[in-house]
């Protein structure tokens, strides 16, 4: 049974924090591991495209190389590459139990553990990297993530019709294509005064360091399209706000009204998140909670979106 807190000025030594602290060091771990023992597999996949083992395999045998070695095969097929990558393997597996284990007592895992297509290892991941004593509201959580929004310019070519969302001082590029036709078009785009917009918040460039942190970025991705594939509440929200799209904005292509969809999709996931792990601690919760958006449908609630 979760053990609620009432005192609102925690300091390090209280066990959430420190249990936190350690989820985020053995999931950084759990990273360095499995990064290595995919460079160890790149570099088996390379020998084998090269050589072969002892002219026994081809290189269309690389994942039942790896599969064996994984297995214990002896001996290791590539000798000391080989047993790097099971050592790799070993570690990040052993690693993985003890994010199973630790993320077990964590105060969002009663709700989180039951969502449909967020394992212990993706979750405990996130977790690692998120401090819910520095989030006062769900955007803090969407603007560490990369998932803010940020004020654009709009561009519009008098010819063709096209029209493009920047943001403020990004440079318009030379050329454009026709909607629908994808044709060159011999018109410029031309700034259009119609108010303030915004637009997802874009990569840094070359030489910026982001705002925001890339690896939790990844991962709220990664998270997106696993709920699109699982066929759970999180998969029906994206789909709705999908459709939305598709009658709203049709001009857009269909990979921009995906990635929009998808990004509203994990921005709800990290609000239910927000919500459900300070209601578990006693912290104050941002109210009303709700969507802001003038056309939107109620928010669905954090429980609403679990398996039973």
């Amino acid at each position: 049974m979760i053990q609620l807190a009432t005192n609102h000025d925690r300091d390090t030594s209280h066990p959430t924090a420190l249990e936190t602290r350690d989820l985020r060091w053995i999931a950084t771990a759990f990273e360095s591991a499995q990064a290595q023992r995919l460079r160890k597999g790149e570099e088996i996949r390379a020998l084998v495209k090269n050589r072969g083992v002892n002219g026994a395999w081809a290189p269309g045998d690389v994942d039942t190389i790896l599969a064996r070695i994984r297995a214990g095969a002896s001996p290791v097929p590539f000798a000391a590459v080989g047993e790097a990558y099971r050592r790799h393997w070993e570690e990040e597996r052993d690693l993985l139990r003890q994010l199973s284990e630790r993320i077990s007592h964590h105060p969002a895992w009663p709700w989180l553990g039951r969502v449909r297509g967020i394992g212990p290892s993706l979750a405990a991941r996130l977790l690692g990297r998120l401090d819910i004593d520095r989030a006062p509201t769900p955007s803090s959580f969407w603007s560490y993530c990369g998932l803010a929004t940020v004020a654009a310019e709009v561009y519009r070519c008098a010819h063709c019709g096209y029209e493009l969302s920047l943001p403020s001082g990004r440079a318009v590029r030379a050329g454009h294509r026709v909607p629908a036709t994808g044709q060159p078009c011999a018109g410029t785009l031309a700034a259009v005064g119609e108010g303030p917009r915004r637009v997802a918040q874009p990569r840094p460039s070359r030489g910026e360091s982001a705002p925001y942190d890339r690896e939790a970025k990844k991962l709220c991705y990664l998270i997106g399209i696993s709920f699109v594939r699982q066929g759970s509440a999180y998969r029906l929200y994206y789909q709705e706000q999908r459709a939305r799209l598709d009658a709203a904005k049709p001009d857009w292509i269909p990979r921009r009204r995906h990635l929009t969809a998808l990004r509203m999709t994990e921005k709800l996931f990290l609000a239910h998140l927000w919500l459900v792990w300070r209601e578990q601690l006693g912290l104050p919760i941002t109210a009303p909670y709700t969507d802001a958006r003038d056309d939107a449908a109620p928010t669905p609630r954090p429980w609403a979106m679990v398996d039973a």
